[in-house]
This record gives C-alpha cells, sequence and structure tokens, in this order.
C-alpha cells in the first residue's frame, strides 16, 4: 500500500512538471480585465451619483446641485426633464413634509442601471396635492430604477407603497383599510 502512495506522488509530481511550462504559458487578456476593472469603476461611480442624490441632495435640499448626478436628457417618473423638471417633481414633497429623511435600504447595479428601495420619513406639516396637514410623522417606501447614460441619471422608474401612503395622509379613511405596519 505504501509503494502505491509513492508511485501516486511520483506521478502527479511528474504530471505538474510537465505541465507547468504549458500553465506558464497561459496569458490573460489584459484588453479582458481592463474592461472588468472598467465596468466595475463605472458601476460603482453610479452607485456613488446615486447615493448623492438622496444623502447629499434631496435630504439636504441642494437642487442646485442636481445637475452633477441628472443628466439634461433626465425623462422623469412623470414625463419631467432635466435636472430642472426632478427637482420640480421633488420640490412640492420636501415641501409638505420639511423634515423629510430619506435613507437608502438597498442599492444594486447592473449595467447602466441602479435600483434602490428606499424610504423617508417626515412630518406632515403642509398640505401635499390639495390634502391638508394631519402633523402626524408619515413613512414612504419605494424602488426606484435609474439608467445612466456617460456618468448621469437620464431615466428614472419608481414603484411606491401610494395605498400606505394615502392611509397615513388620510386620503383614504383609517377604518376603510388596515393600515401596514410602519418600519421605524
Amino acid at each position: 500500500m505504501r509503494s502505491l502512495i509513492i508511485n501516486a506522488g511520483c506521478i502527479l509530481s511528474g504530471i505538474l512538471l510537465i505541465s507547468m511550462p504549458v500553465l506558464s504559458q497561459v496569458k490573460t487578456n489584459p484588453s479582458t480585465t481592463s474592461v472588468k476593472m472598467k465596468t466595475d469603476q463605472n458601476l460603482q461611480n453610479n452607485k456613488t451619483a446615486v447615493y448623492k442624490l438622496y444623502t447629499e441632495i434631496l435630504n439636504i435640499g441642494k437642487f442646485e446641485l442636481l445637475n452633477q448626478v441628472i443628466s439634461d436628457d433626465y425623462d422623469g417618473v412623470q414625463g419631467e426633464k432635466g435636472p430642472a423638471g426632478f427637482a420640480q417633481a421633488v420640490t412640492p414633497v420636501r415641501a409638505a413634509f420639511p423634515d423629510i429623511k430619506w435613507t437608502i435600504d438597498d442599492i444594486i447595479a447592473e449595467g447602466d442601471e441602479v435600483m434602490t428601495r428606499w424610504s423617508w420619513i417626515g412630518t406632515y406639516t403642509n398640505a401635499f396635492n390639495g390634502v391638508p396637514p394631519t402633523h402626524q410623522t408619515i413613512t414612504h417606501h419605494a424602488i426606484t430604477i435609474f439608467k445612466f447614460s456617460n456618468g448621469k441619471i437620464s431615466k428614472g422608474w419608481m414603484e411606491s407603497d401610494r395605498l400606505g401612503f394615502f392611509l397615513q395622509t388620510g386620503v383614504i379613511p383609517a377604518g376603510l383599510i388596515p393600515a401596514p405596519p410602519v418600519k421605524k
């Protein structure tokens, strides 16, 4: 048995020695490695731009910085165009909920798109879309997909929990449909 193990070890060693010159001649394609590194960097840059949108622009209300992350060709959820259109869509929300704070719960990048699952919390202080304020704390959840072109957001799609929002703001009477539990 011992001689069998020694022979197997010798055979394996011989195979490795014979194949080493072949293995050393295997070449990696630097252009493939470069493309992979560039793609990884683009994904990270896109995620960073979305993170900046929520934390440095929306949370603080610095809409003058939107042109850093939103393309002039931006086409929004409701047809708004460019950074000004994006600001126009968000301004009423910030006005109704002056202490609003967005939180990114998940952020995933693939290709030229970044998906966020986010929530915001704010006190309903001023009227929103003609609905009087309740002065209650409201939590809203949504998922948004942003498409990037030339390093900036060029398109956006959003799916949000409107039922939960309408229940919390009083648009739908409280007893009509039970409110979903609010995560904190």
